[in-house]
């Protein structure tokens, strides 16, 4: 009876799943908001169907983007038809597949020194670091199609362009109509994260990632003058169709932000106007549902890329191409926006840097962490306040001019809430601009840093970053200054892999030994900035937030009662000093009714006790 049962149920079931998905399958995307009908031209850039270099989106429609062996496939044959472009391999993800790159230049030499000899700036643009978001690289290939057999050719007289289609190769083929719910198109999206269930756009410091080690390591070798990172944003609705960032917070490199405020986003601006899209800035509603309370520009920190690009000192554009938009006007308007920063570079690379070699020469004293909003110190302060004006009495928060999506709010007939329904006709609004632009949470620079032999993998990441370093050859031992670790909080659970802690550490001076093989970070380096963001600890992208140095948490030694009280009598009678300390714990009562933990006081006094203990093992030295 139960068994005849327990079968009908599941043929029930999978009879309900079935129909779910043949619903699903016939129309994935019709539950998105309605959109407006978008004509520009861009549209002029598609070839059409009988062109011998069609790429595969163009053959589509821009229905669908072609799978990673379509792909290369497709720019294998580019390749070998013109000596403009030369694929190579800058490495291999962890399912084994490798992850290429285009270099495209008119030098005879496309070595990473051929082209560095050359003196033309050099542009790296990369695409599908979340896969499912892979705009940039059907734009890229049909970009690269139009420089070596279109008209184009020209773009590389004065610009050398480096172009990676799909970094997150593992995720590109983890492919379905239902990766990106709230994204139109194309009906084959990839998944955001890796093999490994890693997000690389959060992996730019800690470098777990086969992805963005590949990235830095092309970084490192071309020193490319700019960097653009390509994605899709999730999020409210608005008219703007491509929107970037690069210049809303100034960070440790404002000279490079004064030059992509003023010259590269009024420029990209115009090019993408002239084509028929509506470019506009990274936006990210204040209340997380609408735009009515302003928009708010926060602080990233540098595990995401334009971020980090500030911190290293390299001008980095984020691009968020809008979800709701159709992929085909997506597409082309990265196309435009990837093909006028060629131009833009041709005149106006000099400038950048000469800017970029001021902001690699910079050594504040103080380093900034963290930027806040000046309105609002923390987040908190903004949900909880009814009127967001009476946030910002002492310094008003900037005005956008929003081209936004007219919305209403509609009640739930499932959850019983309000939700925003969208309405697809535009609207244009002032709004206010929150900016994170306060600098916060000051690190004073030190000389350098000593790090431990013992912590190679820490040693080993810094060599990937790109930054300077002295591995010493014989012991040293060295007065420095050290952290130990109070009040450590951990992670709940498991965050990209890691259990994060955070801790307050105070500061102590002693006398330690580093060890031959130990290595010697001086902040006197073009990256010192980037060394002093990994290797503080209360730095929340720290390596030590990151959990790297967690054993330093671990105790591994104990003393027993019956050799505790007859010690502690003893240090008492020895010591008036400590014997008035005690008694000064002793008046906290929550200290005094625990034994155990005025055993652990007096071990922690004896010569004893672990001096390893919730001690950072880094070194400073000013």
């Amino acid at each position: 009876m139960y068994q005849s049962f327990h079968l009908n149920f599941r043929h029930l079931a999978l009879a309900i799943a079935t129909t779910i998905c043949i619903t699903f399958s016939s129309f994935p995307q019709n539950f998105l908001p309605p959109v407006m009908e978008w004509h520009g031209k861009s549209e002029n850039l598609v070839v059409k169907n009988n062109h011998p270099w069609v790429t595969p989106a163009e053959l589509s429609n821009f229905e669908s983007t072609p799978t990673y062996k379509e792909t290369f496939v497709w720019l294998d044959k580019l390749c070998a038809s013109s000596p403009l472009l030369n694929k190579i391999s800058i490495g291999t993800s962890a399912e084994g597949r490798e992850i290429f790159m285009i270099v495209v230049s008119n030098e005879n030499d496309k070595s990473a020194e051929g082209l560095k000899k050359s003196l033309k700036p050099i542009f790296l643009a990369q695409a599908g670091i979340h896969s499912g978001e892979i705009d940039g690289k059907d734009a890229g290939m049909m970009l690269l199609r139009d420089i070596a057999f279109g008209n184009k050719k020209s773009l590389l007289d004065q610009v050398n362009f480096l172009f990676i289609p799909i970094l997150n190769v593992d995720g590109h083929e983890n492919s379905s109509p239902y990766n990106r719910p709230n994204q139109r198109g194309p009906k084959n999206m990839g998944w955001r994260t890796n093999a490994l269930n890693l997000n690389l756009n959060r992996d730019y410091t800690k470098l777990d990632t086969e992805g963005i080690r590949a990235v830095l390591g092309v970084i490192n070798e071309y020193d490319p003058l700019l960097y653009m990172d390509i994605h899709v944003t999730d999020g409210a609705d608005y008219q703007y169709d491509i929107t970037f960032s690069g210049s809303d917070v100034v960070g440790n490199s404002p000279n490079i932000a004064k030059w992509l405020g003023n010259t590269f986003k009024p420029n990209s601006d115009a090019s993408l106007e002239t084509a028929g899209h509506i470019p506009g800035p990274l936006l990210f509603a204040a209340n997380n549902r609408d735009f009515s309370a302003g928009n708010m520009v926060y602080g990233f920190g540098p595990r995401f890329s334009h971020s980090y690009g500030n911190l290293r000192h390299l001008a980095t554009i984020l691009v968020e191409n809008h979800s709701l938009k159709p992929y085909r006007q997506r597409v082309l308007g990265t196309y435009v926006l990837l093909e006028n920063t060629l131009k833009l570079l041709s005149k106006e690379g000099n400038n950048l840097r000469n800017a970029t070699e001021l902001d690699k020469n910079l050594r504040q004293s103080s380093l900034p962490t963290s930027y806040l909003i000046p309105q609002m110190k923390k987040r908190a302060d903004f949900d909880s306040a009814k009127d967001l004006n009476t946030a910002s009495t002492i310094t008003p928060p900037d005005s956008l001019l929003f081209l936004g999506i007219s919305s209403k709010l509609t009640t739930s007939a499932v959850t019983n809430s309000d939700y925003i329904e969208w309405l697809a006709k535009p609207e244009t609004k002032t709004i206010a601009n929150f900016k994170a632009t306060e600098p916060s949470d000051f690190i004073s620079r030190p000389k350098g840093y000593y790090i431990p032999a013992s912590y190679s993998e820490v040693i080993e990441r810094l060599k990937i970053h790109g930054i300077q370093m002295e591995i010493i050859t014989e012991p040293k031992e060295l007065e420095v200054e050290m952290y130990r670790i109070e009040d450590a909080e951990f992670g709940k659970t498991p965050y990209e892999g890691h259990m994060t802690v955070s801790g307050k550490p105070v500061t102590i001076k002693k006398k330690q030994l580093f060890p031959q093989g130990s290595a010697y970070i001086s902040t006197d380096q073009p990256l010192g900035d980037l060394a002093v963001h990994l290797l503080e600890p209360s730095v929340s992208d720290s390596f030590f937030s990151w959990g790297f140095f967690l054993n330093i948490f671990q105790r591994t030694e104990y003393m027993e009662s019956y050799v505790i009280e007859p010690m502690a009598k003893q240090m008492l009678e020895d010591s008036p000093v400590l014997k008035k300390e005690y008694e000064e714990k002793m008046k906290d009562s929550s200290f005094a009714k625990r034994p155990y933990a005025i055993m652990n006081w007096f071990y922690s006094k004896s010569p004893y006790y672990d001096s390893r203990y919730l001690l950072y093992p880094v070194g400073r030295v000013n």
